[in-house]
């Protein structure tokens, strides 16, 4: 099927695309398709008028199908939200490594919890969070020697169960949007399509004129992302 083939060829590059992130991928290369359509016919003739209505339309039906859904606002926001945390609590557990590194215990778990966390790794995070707390709630008495404060535990705690309701939420409204691409599988086909084409030809046709960026997925992607990555240099 397309959509099996043309996920595979985005992982191929190595990267993942979801499927709440296809119609804000759309929109993001309709901008540049808008402004460009004219100048991209004369050398692509198949990219004309008809062809940016037929993208436009199916874009709007794609997103009408996801307005089904019904989803909360909270709902709708809950992957930013836990992204959100997510780096919150990695920047906690900076704090927390030199505080176990002071007292001369490992730092290994830590740190591989922190990879979990940047990668998005959510649920394993979880899990490795659960067995770094406890490991230093054993040693709670000589991390608090070396300035860790006596709260600092408990708010990861607090943190761990917000994430995992935040995460379970996740789940949910996943699971509604993959059946919801499942059961309208045409229609996302058909928007897939007319991205792939679209940004194809747009890369090419750009290529060091200073807009192939606006026609290359990862980089679409990157920007889509960007302001809720949260990402720091220590990982």
């Amino acid at each position: 099927m397309f959509l099996l083939l043309f996920t595979f060829n985005f992982l191929a590059m190595g990267l993942h695309v979801n499927d709440d992130e296809f119609t804000p991928l759309g929109d993001f290369l309709m901008v540049s398709f808008e402004r460009d359509q004219r100048e991209m016919e004369v050398k692509f003739s198949g990219l004309n008028r008809p062809f940016l209505e037929g993208f436009q339309g199916k874009l709007q039906e794609v997103k009408d199908l996801e307005g089904t859904l019904g989803l909360t606002e909270e709902q709708k926001g809950v992957t930013k939200s836990l992204n959100g945390e997510a780096a919150a609590v990695n920047d906690e557990l900076n704090f927390l490594s030199i505080y176990m590194d002071d007292a001369g215990l490992s730092t290994k778990a830590v740190t591989v919890l922190k990879r979990s966390l940047h990668d998005g790794d959510i649920e394993g995070g979880l899990l490795e969070l659960r067995d770094v707390i406890q490991f230093a709630r054993i040693n709670k008495d000589a991390l608090e020697a070396k300035g860790m404060d006596s709260r600092f535990l408990d708010k990861l705690e607090e943190q761990k169960v917000s994430m995992a309701a935040k995460n379970a939420m996740q789940n949910t409204v996943m699971n509604r949007r993959k059946q919801l691409v499942e059961d309208n599988q045409e229609d996302y086909d058909a928007l897939y399509a007319y991205i792939s084409e679209v940004a194809k030809k747009g890369k090419v046709f750009y290529k060091g004129k200073g807009k192939e960026d606006e026609y290359t997925i990862t980089k679409i992607i990157a920007r889509m992302r960007a302001p809720d990555r949260g990402d720091d240099d220590e990982v």
